[in-house]
């Protein structure tokens, strides 16, 4: 029944009814001050609140045209006490100004109980626009209190064992239990194990029965320690009755704690799992991810969903990816949290505690105690696998278009020749969806019948391509990959044996069933067919959380999660595969929904490696899971052409860093939506230093082309230009991140985690530890206010000496200019840059040597031929002090042809420039000295690189 609860509120000064809260003398001639405080103007407000539905009706006194309603409703106090949420109320009918119009409204609200809403107007006047908040005066929904926990008595520990260091617990249900949602679960295992001294893994699960856990093939489980830990940087304890247990440090600092005072202990029932921590009051927590949200993470009001889901750049809602790990900073240490389940759930933030609600699998935690990011994110990383090593060339720029001048051949061809023309930097051609026969995967459209001609002539030019492949195969007789599919019976099905069927670009299409032993098999037949016809470089996995473009039916579990921010409004099976699917062996849909884009990069990884063996793969794929970073690279998706994107893009790509994923970006000027010269410019300064660097633009929209803009085109040649020179540094800081994790692209406080003024900043951020980047993010500036952390920061476009205290400095910034700074003690190596990384890395080497305060500074090179999977490589090791540069060999084993031919000296403190370079001891005689506002230059010099030496001026 609907009408479980009606209440009438008639006219009177107690009632909602306050309209404008300012009021213009005169606006077009109308006077608005009849529309405040009005006690008349809302009449009859009816409402029923029932299974999550609130819905009503209410009589308003109308400014026709331009006025709307809205309900606002608060959440009951608790874990979701998420306010701002609104309802749109219907204008039924137009009636004239002054009188009376019937206005209804409906919505789902939080599945936890709805505790009072009020009428929220806005009054749209002439461009300027009033609105009224009834000063808080609420309607009380007297049923609309969220299921009780008053039997939520937790759990008993009943038995306990320890055997080669893991402490083993039997847990029985305190008293009646829950079921707030489904059975609970009587009988718990609990398992403690110790991974390392710096890593421990807390599962909860099932005592009697079997259910859904993520096998370590598909995402790995780590390896514990086979020798006995003997200093733990951790204490697990736990208590009795009801069980909670606590991580702590050995000073005693709480990591972990799921004692929450009136909070349920723990939730474990069959379709629902409840577990809260105690947080710090303003906790700084980063990740929760896939989302698009600042980096911080709202302690008070972070609602965050884990489903994959074909959602565009949403702030706030799920989206492409699922990353149930947080990463917490405090007192400038960092410790981390990685809950190992796949099926959905909601993690909510508010003050002083964090809660998860799943609704399958097991409780399957990991904690890692850090204490420095970087040493968090090796940790981490160490269980989910390494980030995987890109090829070199990925490092360069990156041309794509949908649709638009890119439907044939010729098309880009011609945008590739202009490009060139302009003098821009470029190493890879992409093709969306356009090149396909019908949209069908693995085909030539008739417009690309010489298309695979054009990429051996891109390859010529030691340019690089990667096509676009998506999972939805149409079910059409004759065509190859369906019939090879269908033969191999590697489609996902319906639980009574029929196929699947949803649709996509091509229309009507079937899915592959990654978890069937013959799915990889088949696409990597398909990879190599498709190679013979369109010899790319890599590939392009999209559409794969995975999209359908109807939604089918599927079962919704009785908790209903905040799929795409609208509280069960959108459930489960929305725009993707049925929950009811049924995968080999039994695997419902309904457990590994989050897994399918993550499964499809290991088939894709593996395809390719076999395409090409001993060489490294690159792989862009949309969706992904903890661990997808091992075998795949990422974009953000499908953003838009929009300032605010524009700022997000930081914090997404900071946020990907923390989930093993270092390889990733935005699509330069927007993805929707046409830009505008001015953001592009910025937008081409900024993407010129995501690790990731792709212009894309959708179909339907202008063209946004770097050439286009003169302005852009100036920007985009001055801010490629420092990515092309720094190219030996940014590949060592890949190299570095597939062996330890360590981020490519950081926050500032990843490097001063004590400077508690960095932990908010996501609008700056720094390449490695030396380089410091300040866009421009809001429209119309000329200026920029960065902060700088404490340090010696040399501007690269001079190499003067900004700032060597912390502290915020305001920059001159004109439209074709991006402030970049070099941190004072950081060697860098660069190379002279062409337009192509082939010939970049080709060209002589030179160093920048950034002095500190000390007037030192080192850096290293990595140096291997850019592609293999296990390469022969050289590492070198750069040290200054005084007049002397040491070049040092950490390792040898890949001999480098380019010498180093020049050493540029920022902070270079003698007012006289030397007169004379030695090399190893030996007088260089065409070496030539430039000194100029504390920059020094020697050039001329031709260092093998391949031995250790010793330079020294006097």
């Amino acid at each position: 029944m609907w009408l479980t609860h009606s209440m009438t509120i008639g006219g009177g000064p107690t009632k909602l009814g306050l309209l404008i809260a300012f009021i213009f003398s005169c606006l077009c001639g109308q006077a608005l001050g009849q529309y405040v405080d009005d006690p008349s103007a809302i009449q009859n407000v009816t409402y029923t609140y029932d299974n999550y539905v609130l819905s009503g009706s209410l009589m308003l006194k109308s400014f026709p045209n331009n006025m709307n309603a809205y309900i606002h409703y608060q959440t009951y106090d608790g874990v979701w006490n998420m306010t701002g949420t609104t309802i749109t109320v219907h204008w039924q009918w137009e009636n004239a100004d002054n009188t009376y119009g019937n206005w209804s409204f409906e919505g789902t609200v939080g599945p936890y109980g709805i505790s009072k809403f009020y009428v929220y107007l806005m009054l749209v006047e002439s461009g300027a626009t009033y609105t009224d908040d009834n000063n808080g005066q609420y309607y009380v929904v007297a049923n609309g209190a969220p299921r009780s926990t008053a039997n939520c008595d937790g759990y008993d520990v009943v038995h306990t064992s320890v055997s080669k260091g893991v402490t083993q617990l039997g847990l029985a249900l305190n008293g009646k239990g829950c079921a707030l949602y489904s059975p609970d679960v009587k009988y718990l295992t609990v398992s403690i194990t110790p991974y390392s001294k710096d890593l421990v893994r807390i599962k909860i699960a099932d005592a009697a029965n079997k259910r859904w856990q993520i096998p370590a093939s598909v995402v790995p489980e780590g390896t514990p320690s086979s020798h006995s830990i003997q200093t733990k940087d951790y204490a697990v304890s736990y208590t009795n009755s009801p069980f909670t247990f606590k991580v702590s440090r050995p000073s005693g600092e709480v990591l972990f704690d799921t004692s929450v005072s009136g909070l349920p202990s723990l939730i474990f029932e069959e379709e629902f799992l409840e577990i809260s921590s105690v947080l710090p009051d303003n906790a700084n927590i980063y990740g929760l991810g896939d989302m698009t949200d600042s980096f911080r993470r709202s302690p008070d009001t972070t609602l965050q969903t884990f489903w994959n889901l074909d959602q565009g750049t949403t702030r706030l809602n799920n989206g492409y990816g699922s990353h149930p790990v947080y990463f917490e900073l405090r007192d400038g240490m960092v410790h981390g949290v990685f809950l190992r389940n796949s099926n959905g759930m909601d993690v909510a933030l508010v003050p002083g505690q964090i809660t998860y609600r799943v609704i399958g699998g097991v409780l399957d935690f990991y904690v890692f105690t850090g204490p420095t990011p970087a040493a968090a994110l090796d940790q981490y990383t160490s269980i989910i696998g390494k980030p995987a090593f890109v090829p070199l060339w990925t490092l360069g720029f990156h041309q794509c278009r949908y649709g638009g001048t890119w439907v044939s051949t010729q098309g880009i061809k011609d945008t590739v020749d202009s490009l060139q023309q302009a003098g821009m930097y470029l190493d890879t051609v992409w093709a969306d969806i356009n090149y396909m026969n019908e949209y069908q995967d693995f085909t030539l459209g008739s417009s690309f019948s010489d298309w695979n001609d054009y990429v051996a002539t891109l390859h010529q030019e030691h340019l690089h391509h990667v096509p676009i492949v998506d999972p939805g195969i149409p079910n059409v007789s004759g065509y190859g990959p369906y019939q090879d599919g269908k033969s191999s019976d590697v489609f996902l099905k319906w639980p009574n044996g029929t196929l699947f069927l949803g649709q996509v670009w091509p229309g009507v299409t079937v899915y592959a069933d990654w978890f069937h032993p013959q799915s990889g098999t088949w696409w990597t037949n398909q990879i190599k067919k498709f190679h013979q016809i369109d010899s790319f470089d890599g590939l392009w996995i999209d559409m794969n959380e995975a999209s359908n473009f109807v939604t089918p039916p599927g079962y919704e579990p009785a908790y209903r999660i905040n799929n795409n921010g609208a509280w069960g409004v959108q459930g489960l099976n929305s725009r993707t595969l049925s929950t009811n699917l049924t995968h080999y062996s039994g695997i419902s849909e309904y457990n590994v929904h989050n897994l399918f884009g993550h499964y499809e990069a290991i088939h894709t990884h593996s395809a390719l490696s076999a395409l090409n063996p001993g060489q490294r793969t690159f792989i862009l794929t949309r969706s992904s899971f903890a661990g997808t970073g091992h075998y795949s690279q990422k974009w953000n998706g499908d953003n838009a052409a929009t300032w605010d994107d524009l700022y997000l893009s930081i914090p997404q790509i900071m946020s990907n860093q923390l989930f093993g994923i270092p390889m990733v970006g935005s699509d330069i000027c927007g993805f929707n939506g046409d830009t505008t010269e001015e953001l592009c410019n910025r937008w081409a300064q900024l993407g010129a230093f995501y690790p990731f660097s792709r212009h894309h633009h959708s179909l339907g929209y202008e063209d946004s082309f770097f050439f286009l803009w003169e302005s852009v085109t100036e920007s985009a040649l001055k801010a490629y230009t420092i990515r092309y020179t720094l190219l030996p540094y940014l590949y060592g800081l890949m190299q570095q991140a597939s062996q330890t994790g360590n981020a490519v692209l950081r926050p500032l406080w990843w490097d001063n985690a004590m400077d508690t003024k960095t932990y908010g900043i996501d609008t700056q951020f720094t390449l490695g530890d030396g380089l410091l980047v300040t866009p421009v993010l809001t429209e119309g500036a000329n200026t920029v206010t960065g902060y700088f952390p404490d340090g010696i920061w040399y501007d690269w476009y001079t190499g003067s000496a900004e700032t060597t205290s912390a502290g915020y400095k305001t920059l001159d910034a004109n439209l074709t200019h991006i402030n970049v700074h070099v941190k004072g003690g950081i060697i860098l190596p660069a190379q002279y840059p062409a337009k192509t990384t082939y010939a970049t890395v080709r060209n002589p080497y030179y160093l920048i040597a950034a002095l500190d305060k000390s007037g030192t500074a080192s850096g290293s090179l990595y140096v291997d031929d850019g592609i293999s999977v296990n390469p022969k490589s050289s590492q070198l090791a750069f040290n200054l002090s005084g007049n002397t540069l040491s070049i040092g060999l950490s390792w040898y084993g890949f001999r480098i042809g380019p010498k180093l031919d020049q050493v540029q000296i920022l902070g270079y403190a003698s007012g006289r420039a030397p007169t004379t370079i030695y090399l190893n001891g030996r007088r260089v005689a065409g070496a030539k000295v430039a000194l100029s506002q504390n920059v020094l230059k020697i050039t001329g010099l031709t260092i093998d690189l391949n031995n250790k030496s010793v330079l020294q001026w006097k």
